[in-house]
């Protein structure tokens, strides 16, 4: 499966639009594979939370957690908006859920791969907690039931005013109302504002299109960006923190070094151009 490493970085501003700018003019789909975290309730374990930072801008946009009540559990999802006593809180509060508000409470949907997310979606409130298996499915809305091992949920994400739709892959085992495992996979959002998302796009740019399919790159201890693909790059450049272009530099080969001795220390978006294609990527200069 295609990895994504993501680096927490506190000071994000401005390059967190850089980014989605870039998205923008490039349709990408920002996949994130995380190693696997699994969630488990019974049998004297406490459960937990797993926190989904989509965007990488070090606030949460969604936890999925089981909450603990009489009578049972719920495997639940909050996506920001005040929360009770048991959630665990996030910065989303307008973001939702693909799914339905029913009887006061939200229930997301249990999507496939394929499904196609967007604006005609049917969505829970914006900043409910989305109660995905309630009593081990004794509330009928409940969808997560039993056991999945590749199952999804579709996000409704808010960002500096503009709704972004992604998905988060789960492997559920719901073996009665007092026990069960969840373990979350992977998530994904895409970076242009209110563009369909299609369940489970890793951001692969097709078939027949492998042009970023190897595509490396990292700073080394020299200051020096190092860039491969497959076949000849075309150009590279870097915007600050502040969106500001810092550099532009023409490329011609498959294997290149770009110096960033003139640059300060600190994080900059990087976007390369091969074939009229273009991919952005964060990089730390130290």
């Amino acid at each position: 499966m295609k990895k994504t490493t993501t680096q927490r970085i506190k000071n994000y501003g401005a390059l967190s639009a850089t980014i989605l700018a870039a998205g923008a003019a490039s349709g990408q789909v920002v996949f994130t594979d995380i190693p696997d975290e699994t969630l488990t309730l019974g049998g004297g374990a406490t459960g937990g939370a797993v926190q989904i930072d989509l965007n990488d801008d070090a606030e949460i946009d969604f936890s999925i957690f089981f909450l603990e009540a009489t009578g049972g559990i719920g495997f639940t999802a909050r996506a920001g908006g005040e929360a009770g006593p048991n959630d665990p809180p996030t910065t989303n509060v307008d973001g939702a859920f693909i799914g339905i508000p029913a009887g006061g409470f939200q229930y997301p949907a249990l999507l496939a791969s394929g499904d196609i997310i967007d604006d005609t979606s049917d969505q829970t409130d914006p900043g409910a907690r989305g109660d995905l298996n309630f009593y081990g499915c004794a509330y009928s809305n409940s969808q997560f039931c039993g056991t999945n091992p590749v199952a999804y949920m579709g996000l409704v994400f808010a960002f500096n005013g503009n709704t972004h739709y992604g998905w988060v892959e789960l492997d559920y085992n719901i073996t009665s109302s007092t026990e069960g495992t969840v373990t979350v996979k992977s998530f994904a959002f895409d970076e242009t504002p209110n563009a369909p998302v299609t369940v489970g796009d890793e951001g692969s740019l097709g078939v027949d299109d492998n042009t970023f399919a190897s595509f490396e790159y990292f700073v080394d201890s020299s200051s020096n960006l190092n860039l491969k693909a497959a076949s000849s790059m075309e150009n590279v450049i870097l915007h600050n923190t502040l969106g500001q272009q810092v550099l532009s530099q023409r490329l011609s080969s498959s294997n290149e070094l770009v110096n960033l001795n003139s640059l300060e220390s600190g994080v900059y978006l990087a976007t390369v151009s091969i074939e009229g294609r273009a991919k952005s990527f964060k990089i730390v200069k130290k």
